[in-house]
C-alpha cells in the first residue's frame, strides 16, 4: 500500500517536472522567433531588394517555430489534466 503511494507521488513530480522543461522549450522558440526577425531586419536593412524574397522564408520560419510552441503547449495541457 505504501509503495504505491509513493509510486504515484513519484509519477505526479516527474509530471510537474516534465511541464516545467516544456515551459524552457517555449523560452526557446520565443527566441528562435526573434533570432528570425532580427536576421529580417538584418538583411533587408542591408539590401532592401530583397525583402519580398526574405520575408517569404520569414513567415515559414516562423510558423514552423511557432507549431514546435503550439505542440509544446498542447502537450502541457495533456500533461496537465490527465
Amino acid at each position: 500500500m505504501e509503495e504505491t503511494q509513493t509510486l504515484q507521488y513519484i509519477a505526479e513530480a516527474a509530471k510537474y517536472l516534465s511541464i516545467g522543461m516544456i515551459g524552457l522549450v517555449l523560452g526557446g522558440v520565443g527566441k528562435g522567433v526573434a533570432q528570425i526577425w532580427v536576421a529580417i531586419i538584418t538583411a533587408v536593412g542591408r539590401n532592401p531588394n530583397v525583402k519580398n524574397d526574405v520575408s517569404l522564408f520569414a513567415w515559414g520560419g516562423a510558423a514552423i517555430t511557432e507549431a514546435i510552441a503550439l505542440y509544446a503547449l498542447g502537450l502541457a495541457f495533456i500533461l496537465l489534466y490527465s
